[in-house]
């Protein structure tokens, strides 16, 4: 049976059809009320409008189709945004990855209470709290809580002694029946509201159980809740108050500038904006057979694919159907800068996963609408920097060459960069990235050899005249050096060694991440948010810790007696004293810069570098490349 015979032949019903080419691979998937219907008008109607060409393209491929028929069109949404994430058809908007954030789990059913961390919530009768975006504000919460309130961290308190947490006063010992469960429960209380959001019902019982205990003069006491008032209150300060009626809310603005595609999630629970993560997706000219789009790497979390026919509404349905599928938290509230597309729909399947009714709006005014402006405004900056797309990079490098004065576009960049510890162990790396992306098999890095001391101009020298040296490697457009007026001067000195009075150079120096040029007296400031600047530090980031892990791989490979010999300072009658007189390598590293000096006897410059080196000399090496 050809195609077309199999498209007259679809059923006219609710389902999933299935797009393939001849080789089998999966094209795109999509829904559909009636399957004939739909599946027909992709080969009636070829006016696409938006992304026509891409439209036609994928069409050209279509060899064969398949379907799974539903009971209705809302068991046809589930079943395609779950075909989407298993499947990843090259024309679907597929988020990258399928990892649930975190939530706080607190069982009041148990008599001791404990913070548990989960990924899913379980129909189990315990409180879930959450979902935490990022991740990390969920464990800085758990270090806050577990410092200010003394509940058990063990899973389990049967068969138990006290432990080392007791004893540091972070635990009451449940385990060993020192406190009531009337009195646990009223600590495990102060949690809860704290996991609420109502940080400040909890701060001002604690304020008047602290005047409460100045007053019958127990100080100790006093002190102890003014510590918790305190913790409580640095936490929380960071915490913008988006709405006075304490809502959750997950807001999704978006952002389009010609191909590519960015959307900023904002996470509100209980009124307070506790997280954010971010989407981005691009629309790209058709690839070659067989070929899968890159994944956009910048974002917290990325999508991939190709922007669909119903634009900015069809990106957002999309996504929004694959974000909350599992057991991921779902708000009353979806604020949306666009309206996603077939949003009833939409509603009905995430309210019937959340099993409570769920609204998607776009807010024309008022704080919703301000808060949807936010999103969008946080996703525009993230455009504004994104190197994502070929479009983009383009855009970096002419803002690179217009702002530095470059005579050609700098399409390759090398940098370099020097790691060391007071001279220790120095090293270079030579980074190298084509086009705005890393070029990962022409990293170099380079073992310092003529350089005695911390003389980092001297090893930029010494980097530079073995790379120009090497006369099969093609010459970059932009040689980038990690520093200041000094890094600079050791390069041109270098340039000029080899004959190479016009090759283009520039060091970008941290903290006000200025661009030093040879024949600019002022160094260049480049435009905050810019594409360029974020770059060119992209490119001194990517070498500083290439350098870095080097410098690592080689303290690790050393060991603690071959590294004091790499000590300036320490000779071997040294080397022997502090052994003896601290017992064992174990000992000496684990000494104190003081203690180097008083009982090893070592001078303060030479302690400082010891202690360097023999704190890190034990830490795994990581993979490595070739060595110059």
């Amino acid at each position: 049976m050809d195609l077309q015979e199999k498209i007259r032949s679809l059923p006219d019903a609710p389902g999933v059809y299935l797009f393939k080419d001849a080789r089998g691979d999966l094209l795109y998937i999509g829904k559909a009320l009636s399957l004939r219907k739909r599946v027909q008008s992709y080969f009636t109607d070829r006016d696409f409008g938006y992304d026509a060409e891409r439209l036609g393209a994928m069409l050209g491929q279509i060899a064969d189709v398949e379907f799974l028929l539903t009971a209705n069109e809302l068991e046809a949404l589930i079943l395609e945004s779950n075909l989407i994430k298993q499947r990843r058809p090259r024309y679907n908007i597929v988020l990258r990855d399928d990892k649930h954030y975190p939530f706080i789990r607190l069982n009041l059913k148990d008599p001791f209470p404990a913070l548990q961390v989960s990924r899913r919530i379980k129909n189990d009768g315990a409180l879930y709290f959450g979902p935490y975006v990022p991740a990390g504000t969920m464990w800085d919460l758990l270090a806050l809580l577990n410092r200010t309130f003394p509940l058990r961290t063990c899973r389990n308190i049967a068969g138990r002694t006290l432990c080392l947490e007791y004893h540091l006063g972070r635990c009451l010992g449940p385990c060993e029946g020192l406190v009531t469960q009337a009195e646990y429960a009223e600590i495990v209380q102060k949690v809860r509201l704290v996991l609420e959001g109502k940080d400040q019902e909890v701060i001002q019982q604690l304020e008047r159980q602290m005047h409460e205990a100045a007053e019958r003069l127990q100080y100790e006491r006093a002190a102890k809740l003014r510590n918790q008032i305190a913790s409580l209150r640095h936490a929380t300060e960071n915490q913008r108050v988006i709405s006075a009626r304490g809502e959750d809310q997950d807001v999704f603005g978006l952002v389009q500038e010609g191909n590519e595609l960015h959307i900023q999630l904002l996470v509100v629970r209980g009124g307070r904006l506790i997280g954010q993560d971010s989407f981005a997706f691009e629309a790209g000219t058709q690839p070659t057979s067989g070929h899968r789009p890159a994944p956009l790497r910048h974002a917290v979390r990325g999508g991939v694919g190709w922007v669909p026919p119903e634009g900015a509404g069809g990106v957002l349905g999309s996504l929004l159907a694959q974000y909350y599928l599992g057991a991921r938290h779902i708000p009353k509230t979806i604020l949306t800068s666009h309206l996603p597309a077939e949003v009833d729909l939409l509603a009905s399947m995430l309210s019937a996963r959340a099993r409570h009714p769920v609204e998607i709006r776009v807010p024309e005014r008022g704080p919703k609408a301000r808060l949807v402006e936010m999103a969008v405004g946080n996703a525009r900056a993230l455009l504004a920097q994104s190197l994502t797309s070929t479009a983009a990079r383009e855009r970096a490098l002419a803002e690179v060459q217009q702002a530095l004065g470059l005579p050609r576009l700098p399409r390759r960049i090398e940098c370099t960069d020097i790691s060391n510890i007071s001279g220790v162990l120095a090293v270079g790396s030579l980074v190298t990235f084509v086009d705005g992306q890393p070029r990962r098999q022409e990293y170099k890095r380079f073992r310092i050899r003529t350089v005695l001391g911390a003389d980092d101009y001297a090893m930029v020298r010494e980097v530079l005249g073995r790379r120009f040296g090497k006369k099969d490697w093609p010459l970059p457009d932009l040689l980038l050096i990690d520093g200041g007026r000094g890094q600079l001067n050791a390069g041109i000195l270098a340039a000029k060694e080899a004959g190479l009075t016009d090759l283009p150079l520039a060091s970008l120096a941290k903290e006000e991440e200025l661009v030093f040029r040879p024949d600019a007296p002022e160094p260049i400031r480049l435009p905050d948010g810019s594409r360029g600047k974020h770059l060119l530090q992209q490119v001194r980031d990517e070498t500083h810790r290439f350098a870095l892990m080097y410098h690592r791989s080689l303290r690790g490979k050393s060991g603690l007696r071959s590294v004091l010999d790499e000590v300036p300072g320490i000779g071997a009658r040294r080397k022997r004293l502090l052994l003896q007189r601290f017992g064992s390598l174990k000992r000496l590293r684990a000494a104190s810069v003081e203690e180097l000096r008083t009982v090893g006897g070592l001078p303060q410059r030479v302690a400082e570098a010891a202690h360097h080196l023999l704190s890190s000399a034990g830490e795994k090496p990581q993979p490595q490349m070739n060595t110059d």
